[in-house]
């Protein structure tokens, strides 16, 4: 129970600030413990860092696989879809994996551990590419739709002049034409491969 309370004070603390802003105290004042405490749990700031982020990911990884299986029509307009829809209410981990491009991490265990959810993102558009007939570069395809979406939250996430409402509208319009131009990319490459 305390080890999940350090990990949700994370969440909020390095959510608000850069991991290099961030520290161990303000986690420990804002999880209402000594700071002490945290190190009887993570052996340091970037494990306990890597922990939420790792964390909070396989949980939307799971979640996208489970309503990709229900539904593999609509797999890459679920994959733009709940990619937005996630890191839009789920805003602290987004500016943790945003703080985390920007800023990189110093310890290998911590960036090893990151690096290995991007790859099972990845690995899950890869999926949604092949399962569409791509056949060459679904990875760099997986690339793409990655930074598009990115892009789109790093743009509009805080668009100034519009309401919250707005701003989502807007967001999930662009997330409709990403997706319809990869569709249209890997038509083209399935047109080519046949003809």
């Amino acid at each position: 129970m305390r080890r999940q309370l350090i990990i949700d004070a994370a969440r909020e603390v390095f959510g608000q600030k850069t991991f290099d802003k961030a520290s161990m105290a303000e986690i420990a004042r804002t999880a209402g413990i000594g700071k002490s405490s945290i190190y009887t749990y993570f052996k340091s700031q970037e494990e306990l860092y890597a922990t939420v982020a790792y964390t909070d990911a396989c949980r939307f990884i799971h979640e996208l696989e489970m309503q990709i299986s229900n539904q593999p029509e609509d797999a890459l307009d679920l994959c733009v879809d709940c990619f937005l829809d996630y890191y839009i209410v789920q805003r602290a981990q987004w500016q943790m994996i945003t703080h985390l491009a920007l800023h990189g991490s110093r310890e290998m265990g911590a960036v090893e551990q990151l690096n290995d959810i991007g790859r099972q993102l990845l690995d899950l558009f890869d999926q949604v590419f092949k399962s569409l007939g791509c056949r060459d570069n679904s990875r760099l395809m997986s690339h793409t739709l990655f930074s598009c979406l990115s892009g789109i939250l790093i743009s509009f996430r805080n668009y100034p002049g519009r309401t919250e409402k707005d701003r989502i509208r807007h967001m999930k319009r662009i997330g409709d034409i990403v997706s319809s131009m990869a569709l249209a990319l890997v038509d083209r490459q399935r047109t080519a491969d046949s003809g």
